[in-house]
């Protein structure tokens, strides 16, 4: 006969209670963002979400300095201790809508079509894919400043778990998790707050 289990969401697996140990002792103050990090884990460890699209999608938000970045870099580490090994797109890099081609590619007749080695490849995403790490991590870094270019090739994304290349290939990205950061709001909220500031200050400063 067939055994049965009984899921227990209430606790994390080994493997997650690992990372958890590392982003406790790296990360000050950021329950949230961790939290979600480690949901994203116990989620694609258990094989309960929608494989048609990408396992998570995230945005983190808040002031420049408040670990907004740094907790993806530590979960990465902490799952293969390199915290390179994710596509960091930097979205001030792409104000402009011919710039997606870094991305995706140029097309065929375009300058630099077979010269362009796009940053979102099925080869690179698999590269950066291991034992230690089934999913790859694309970080998308102040995404406010990406053209809309950019914004409607991340709705494709987190729609339909690919994109179409240069080449007009499909690129899948359902082994994926996908987070962005933006610092929208963050002056409106330190105004609110008061003095204008939001994070850590110094002593001086607090007198």
């Amino acid at each position: 006969m067939p055994r049965s289990y009984t899921l227990n969401i209430n606790k994390h697996s080994d493997r997650t209670k690992r990372v958890a140990d590392r982003l406790v002792s790296r990360i000050v103050n950021q329950d949230e963002a961790t939290n979600a990090l480690l949901n994203v884990l116990d989620k694609q460890e258990s094989g309960f979400y929608d494989h048609s699209r990408p396992i998570a999608s995230l945005l983190f938000l808040g002031p420049t300095g408040s670990g907004k970045t740094s907790c993806v870099e530590e979960f990465v580490e902490g799952l293969c201790n390199d915290r390179k090994r994710m596509i960091k797109i930097d979205c001030g890099e792409f104000q402009h809508s011919h710039e997606i081609a870094k991305l995706i590619g140029s097309p065929p007749g375009y300058l630099g079509h077979r010269e362009t080695n796009p940053l979102i490849s099925e080869k690179k995403l698999a590269s950066l894919r291991g034992d230690d790490m089934a999913f790859t991590v694309l970080l998308f870094d102040e995404v406010e400043k990406a053209s809309d270019a950019l914004w409607n090739l991340l709705l494709s994304i987190m729609d339909k778990g690919s994109l179409t290349n240069g080449t007009n290939e499909q690129v899948g990205l359902t082994k994926t998790v996908i987070v962005m950061t933006s610092n929208v709001g963050s002056k409106e909220l330190a105004e609110k707050v008061g003095d204008g500031v939001l994070g850590f200050i110094t002593q001086d400063r607090r007198e």
